[in-house]
């Protein structure tokens, strides 16, 4: 049975993309070796957290915090005790979750034998271990970081966006249901969302243009693109994809997790 490092597990509303609002339980998996500067869960970066904190599915519900590494047995028993009626999927976060692949395909494998869904957010760093998980999945969100979101060295930028795109392509191929989701900043370059969207245009995905939001450190920040560059960026990747759409970080709003 495989063991891995979990930061936090809890049940509330997707915030992002197309299933906005729909009900899910998060497992975020510790770690990530991106450094993304608009990052928003920056505590997940941790690859061995001592703890994972487990928030109860009521307002009533305590929450606890289990030693890591956790079994696998014990997510799911965990992930029963969150379920609800109007669930719509559980979502493998982070962190990073194809960090943890095995652990997570343990996890997904079970998942699938009760009937779930089961819904994957990766920057998808790595294509061989999408591969690996990817029968296991219904659907499969997948970022695509800019050169100016400082993700990586320059000199390794290249060999990531390749490998988000290896990722977008297994995961169009097997049929699961494919969002690309690109964080947009102020003066986001037109040409750089016009290459990307040209190389995804031979795959069936919806394409999500998410206008960054402003981290606590960098409230006083000037990075936030205004509707009129949101429109341009809209207009561009419409020459390309057919499902596209702009949309912001919903729980933020809500102020949720």
């Amino acid at each position: 049975m495989e063991k891995g490092y979990i930061t936090e597990l809890f049940s509330s509303f997707q915030g992002e993309g197309p299933y906005a609002g729909r009900r899910q339980i998060f497992i975020r998996f510790a770690g990530c070796h991106l450094s993304c500067f608009y990052c928003d869960t920056a505590y997940a970066r941790d690859p061995k957290p001592g703890f994972c904190t487990v928030f109860g599915s009521e307002a009533s519900s305590k929450n606890r915090s289990i030693e890591n590494p956790l079994p696998s047995s014990l997510v799911i028993d965990i992930v029963k005790g969150l379920k609800t009626l109007d669930l719509h999927s559980i979502s493998y976060t982070g962190g990073e979750p194809l960090l943890s692949a095995s652990f997570v395909k343990e996890i997904a494998k079970e998942a699938k034998s009760m009937h779930l869904k089961n819904f994957i957010e990766t920057n998808g760093y790595s294509a061989s271990a999408f591969a690996s998980i990817a029968d296991y999945f219904d659907f499969a969100s997948i970022d695509i970081k800019l050169r100016n979101h400082r993700a990586v060295a320059e000199n390794e930028y290249d060999n990531l966006y390749r490998n988000a795109m290896d990722c977008i392509k297994i995961s169009a191929d097997k049929g699961l249901e494919t969002i690309v989701k690109v964080v947009v900043l102020k003066n986001t370059s037109v040409k750089e969302i016009e290459t990307i969207c040209s190389d995804l245009a031979d795959f069936n995905v919806k394409f999500v243009l998410q206008p960054v939001t402003v981290p606590p450190h960098l409230q006083h920040a000037d990075v936030v693109p205004g509707v009129e560059e949101l429109f341009a960026l809209s207009e561009t990747a419409g020459r390309f994809l057919q499902d596209v759409m702009v949309l912001p970080q919903v729980h933020k709003i809500m102020r949720i997790r």
